[in-house]
């Protein structure tokens, strides 16, 4: 899974410290890290940073999730939202719990909140437990329907395109519906 974690400038040092920590707790619990606290803060090699670039790729298409720490205000964070809102990406939308609400709510409110989005308050102990519920729920697909965007090339004999076209019709859906709800049902199963 891939994370962009976005952080405000520093002006107070012991957020600085919360800042280092989320990215280490996001790392240790195997996610791929791009910060925006400088460029080579990133779990991308230099020379994949340089494709993408060179083809017109934009690096925040590439993520699977966001984390925006809001503590602090900065301008960035309008346009993050508004990216990972529009891509229906996953976010999480941190603040301290010191944070005066103007700060950590000038954003979102639970009301315009679309259900892919969790606005969490932390504190240093309850840090940890609500990055990893994030990511539980990111991996698991809670809370998001996930659209497909992969194309898969399954070359089928003839008769298995004919059972297939039977019983996507009694379903009422389309071959590729039918056999993504299918899979989707074998993947629950794993779970048990």
């Amino acid at each position: 899974m891939r994370a962009y974690f976005f952080q405000p400038a520093i002006s107070n040092n012991n957020l600085s410290d919360q800042y280092g920590r989320i990215a280490e707790i996001l790392r240790n619990a195997g996610v791929f890290v791009v910060s925006s606290s400088n460029e080579n803060n990133t779990d991308f090699r230099k020379e994949d940073l340089e494709a993408m670039q060179q083809s017109g790729e934009i690096l925040l298409d590439k993520m699977d999730c966001f984390v925006i720490e809001a503590s602090q205000p900065d301008q960035e964070i309008g346009y993050l939202l508004a990216y990972a809102i529009s891509q229906k990406k996953p976010l999480l939308y941190l603040f301290h719990k010191n944070t005066p609400d103007r700060v950590s709510h000038g954003y979102l409110t639970k009301k315009n909140t679309p259900e892919f989005v969790c606005m969490e308050e932390y504190s240093r102990e309850s840090l940890e437990q609500v990055l990893m519920n994030f990511i539980d729920d990111v991996t698991s697909g809670k809370g998001l329907k996930q659209r497909p965007t992969i194309k898969f090339t399954l070359r089928i004999t003839p008769r298995m395109e004919r059972y297939l076209e039977q019983k996507a019709k009694r379903s009422k859906k389309t071959k590729a519906d039918y056999l993504r709800d299918l899979i989707d049902k074998l993947m629950e199963g794993e779970g048990k």
